[in-house]
């Protein structure tokens, strides 16, 4: 793909601009800072977190990686990702200052076109690959996932637009959106990417196992969405549904840790940061799924879906905790962060501990939020690792930088 670099670079600017974002958001928690609507950069860091980093990061990769290289040049898949970052930017701007304008509604539009026009080359392209069944599986389910989460903002944006002010209708069209994007997208597409990684040095039986966990992670997507459903008393209907859906969330995870078991050796193999990287990356996987699985109980399902903090460490989990370290690690491992920088490994860490330390501290406030203790302590503990992030965010762009001035090729 030609100017290959670009989007990487763009990818981890755009992560600099989310942590800086996430700094913002936790100082206006503390401090005044008069011109700043939370509300509405709380909004646009959300959007942009979502598009101008992961869905960049992450559809670039199904590119460079997963398509042959003559599918990979074609002309258009540059021009959909420019319309990424345009799109993004532009959501940024103007839903931070004005989310009820004309353009606020343009770009979020415009950036879902976009990933409807992707989906249709890209999954006719990826059929035509060779791919593994494994690897097309996923990529595919996770595409689909990503094109059915706009049904979550449409319907937001009708239901605004009539000034509909229905509560479960508004909670539901969120829910949805997050599920797909979440439990959908991200998640698919990383196991598309790790598996391609893999299914060279693997046996048939390993991939075999892999595919059945495949298999089931996908089916469950549909059916755990009635668990984000549960907080408004469904009928019985919905919760055999529901039921169903966090059954086979536990069974899939659940295969998938017998079947990694004898992956172990292989991770020996990896570079150092990038082998603790996917430790951390797949614990935070496996502790997610449990989670979600686990809300088919109601005392678990009222936390988790009507106690703020909770449902910001939960949201936290996956995103820092399980798909941006593995997108990290990924960019290590295919040589986009060069190892040989001493900053790049220094970066890492500084934003693995910061990922660390905010979801302990987003753990503990959700628990005392959920036995009504709270501190005025975990705004300030949440504010200075914020901090943190920001510094590890802006330091891995720093070191990505300089990592192509000093070197050619792959980087």
């Amino acid at each position: 793909m030609k100017n290959k670099n670009i989007w990487i670079d763009l990818s981890l600017l755009n992560l600099c601009i989310v942590g800086m974002l996430g700094f913002i958001l936790r100082s206006k928690i503390l401090f005044s800072l008069p011109g700043i609507n939370y509300l509405n950069l709380l909004d646009a860091h959300s959007h942009f977190a979502f598009g101008g980093w992961v869905t960049l990061a992450l559809l670039f990769l199904l590119v460079r990686e997963l398509l042959p290289e003559s599918f990979g040049k074609r002309s258009v898949y540059p021009w959909l990702f420019g319309g990424i970052v345009l799109s993004t930017l532009g959501i940024l701007l103007t839903i931070s200052f004005n989310n009820k304008s004309f353009l606020a509604g343009f770009f979020p539009d415009l950036f879902i076109l976009i990933t409807y026009v992707f989906g249709w080359f890209f999954i006719k392209d990826i059929r035509k690959s060779g791919a593994g069944k494994t690897v097309s599986l996923l990529c595919i389910s996770a595409i689909i996932s990503l094109i059915l989460s706009s049904a979550g903002p449409i319907t937001l944006t009708y239901l605004h637009a009539i000034k509909s002010f229905h509560t479960f209708l508004n909670r539901d069209a969120s829910y949805v959106y997050l599920h797909l994007q979440y439990n959908g997208f991200f998640t698919l597409a990383v196991f598309a990417l790790l598996f391609h990684k893999l299914n060279p040095k693997i046996s048939i039986r390993s991939r075999q196992h892999f595919y059945g966990f495949s298999v089931l992670l996908c089916v469950s997507i549909f059916p755990s969405l009635f668990l984000n459903f549960l907080w408004q008393d469904p009928n019985n209907l919905f919760r055999i549904i529901a039921v169903t859906g966090s059954i086979l969330i536990f069974i899939s995870v659940t295969w998938f840790i017998v079947s990694a078991l004898p992956l172990l050796k292989y991770a020996r193999m990896a570079m150092p940061v990038v082998r603790y990287i996917l430790f951390l990356s797949t614990g935070a996987f496996v502790l997610k799924m449990y989670l979600q699985s686990f809300t088919i109980f109601p005392s678990i399902g009222n936390a988790v879906f009507g106690d703020r903090p909770a449902i910001i460490g939960f949201l936290h989990l996956v995103f820092l905790g399980f798909v941006s370290p593995f997108i990290l690690a990924y960019y290590v491992q295919i040589s986009m962060l060069n190892i040989k920088i001493k900053l790049t490994g220094v970066a890492l860490i500084l934003f693995m501990t910061g990922v660390v330390f905010n979801e302990i501290i987003l753990m503990l406030q959700g628990l005392g939020a959920m036995f009504l203790k709270s501190s005025y302590l975990f705004s300030w503990l949440l504010w200075g690792i914020s901090i943190l992030l920001m510094m590890g965010t802006i330091s891995i762009f720093t070191a990505r930088i300089k990592s192509r001035m000093l070197f050619s090729g792959p980087v």
